[in-house]
């Protein structure tokens, strides 16, 4: 994740009342993606003074279920039982070797127990490295605070195995406490994933408990985010499709944000458009208006033996870096080319070929009835080829492990994230078991690199107390970072966005510091 710091950067040029800043950046090497603008603000002399650019090096990592706290006392007759853990961490590229790569981790936050039972907060910092010259090997240390809430203690950690067992960027790590005592000695499973949030429809809506009426309730035609935040109406997707009369909502199975931070979808229901003509739901949308892809267009390269070749349904969908295309169809179709029937749970190509079938990504779950196609709803793959999904219809494993429509799994064997915790910062009304899947995209540092933002003039409006940021990306998505010193600590004052404005209605009177991060 190596980023040079000192990358070129043309000088500001100040005039009344705005900076314009016109910088270049290299291209940055192995995956690092994110591009961090940093914006150094202050009032002086009627105007706004600029400087400082880099592309950032540093990854912000998610815990996933399974990740525990274990309090263990080695002398006592209690049961220890490990508890659920939750929380984040930066990890940031240092250096290398021939063998290893380096990194440290920063920023440990992390929350354990059970609801009304006693928390455990960990914080601090580690180290981590991976590599090796036969088989990839692991090496994590942990300096970390626990605070059990009865007293507060400093833990050394070190790993307990060096054995990888999943993917990179994903880690899968258990670190063993090496200054513990008789009395007690902690343990902790750490299974993480460079998530920021993940954008999402459910099958069905919901009503949310933590927001006022009328905009509690959301549609599963909804575009919504893992921070507890709508990302657009239904209505603001389909509203440029000259769909007339408007329609409240037609749904929504299949979604991704493309560079330039277009939102493309498909629905869940046909539609008459005035200025497009006949929409299928299987054909890829956007919400700017036009259609990106016919659903004969994805299918093309299979041959379909029908002519007219029918509309096959677009259930989830992944623009690659490249311009291929990762998707699911809703019903089966013979293929001329495979030589076979294309099932509604095969994770699909629009270059006609089968990424993977969906017996292949339900393999390392054990389905108890491996032979039944349970549909492909939502997709997301990782540079690795890890396949992140949700299926249709849900499935039992051989030891009675439920899984349902609306979780988050991997093809590697494991859950990512269950349905309700999904759904949870929305406080959802409905007391159902699932709410369904139909939609993802995976805001991660683990994207594909992509290139310099270029700022627009910055403008600070009559009114004190705000200030109006602009910039052309060929990114995805970016957020807004403020902070008091360039030092930090800095926080978020914008939600992740599709747009390239951002107006700061809180600027305080002293100066601030802004970051912009992109993807």
């Amino acid at each position: 994740m190596r980023t040079n710091l000192s990358e070129e950067i043309a000088q500001p040029q100040v005039t009344s009342g705005h900076v314009v800043l016109a910088a270049t950046g290299k291209a940055l090497r192995t995956g690092s993606n994110r591009l961090t603008v940093l914006l150094l603000f202050w009032l002086a002399l009627g105007g706004w003074t600029i400087g400082g650019m880099a592309a950032t090096n540093r990854w912000s990592y998610t815990l996933l279920p399974g990740s525990t706290l274990l309090d263990d006392c080695p002398v006592c007759d209690r049961l220890s039982r490990p508890v659920p853990m939750r929380g984040s961490f930066d990890l940031e590229w240092v250096g290398e070797n021939p063998l290893f790569a380096h990194y440290v981790l920063e920023n440990v936050s992390f929350t354990a127990g059970f609801p009304g039972e006693r928390v455990y907060q960990v914080t601090g910092r580690g180290s981590y490295q991976v590599g090796g010259e036969v088989a990839l090997l692991q090496d994590l240390a942990l300096e970390v605070t626990i605070d059990d809430g009865f007293a507060q203690k400093l833990c050394h950690f070190t790993n307990a195995a060096p054995q990888l067992d999943r993917l990179w960027p994903m880690i899968d790590a258990t670190v063993v406490q090496t200054n513990g005592t008789l009395a007690q000695v902690y343990q902790l499973q750490l299974f993480a994933a460079p998530v920021r949030e993940l954008w999402f429809s459910t099958a069905a809506g919901m009503t949310s408990g933590n927001r006022p009426p009328p905009g509690n309730h959301f549609s599963g035609g909804d575009l919504l985010s893992s921070s507890g935040t709508p990302v657009r109406a239904n209505a603001e997707l389909t509203g440029r499709l000259g769909i007339m009369p408007l329609v409240p909502d037609l749904g929504l199975d299949a979604a991704d944000v493309l560079p330039g931070g277009e939102v493309v979808f498909s629905l869940a229901q046909d539609a008459f458009s005035e200025t497009l003509g006949p929409l299928q739901h299987g054909d890829l949308l956007s919400e700017r208006g036009r259609i990106v892809f016919r659903n004969q267009e994805l299918t093309a390269a299979f041959g379909f033996l029908t002519p007219p070749v029918p509309d096959a349904g677009l259930d989830a969908v992944q623009m690659m870096g490249d311009g291929e295309v990762y998707f699911s169809i809703q019903k089966d179709r013979p293929s001329v080319k495979l030589g076979r029937m294309l099932g509604h749970g095969d994770l699909l190509s629009n270059k006609g070929v089968i990424v993977k079938d969906n017996a292949q990504l339900l393999a390392r779950f054990n389905p108890v009835d491996p032979k039944v196609d349970h549909g492909l709803d939502a997709i997301h793959v990782w540079p690795s080829g890890e396949v992140w999904f949700s299926v249709e219809t849900g499935f039992n494993g051989p030891n009675s492990e439920v899984y349902r429509a609306g979780d988050l799994l991997s093809d590697q064997g494991y859950v990512v994230q269950r349905n309700l915790e999904l759904v949870a910062p929305f406080a959802p009304l409905e007391d159902l078991a699932d709410f369904g899947l139909d939609a993802l995209f995976v805001i991660t540092d683990a994207s594909p690199p992509v290139a310099s933002p270029r700022l627009r003039p910055i403008v600070r409006p009559g009114g004190a107390g705000e200030l109006t940021l602009e910039w052309d990306a060929a990114g995805r998505v970016s957020q807004v970072f403020r902070a008091p010193s360039v030092s930090g600590p800095w926080s978020p004052v914008s939600p992740v966005l599709t747009d390239r404005k951002f107006i700061d209605r809180g600027v305080p009177t002293g100066g601030s510091f802004y970051r912009l991060d992109h993807w």
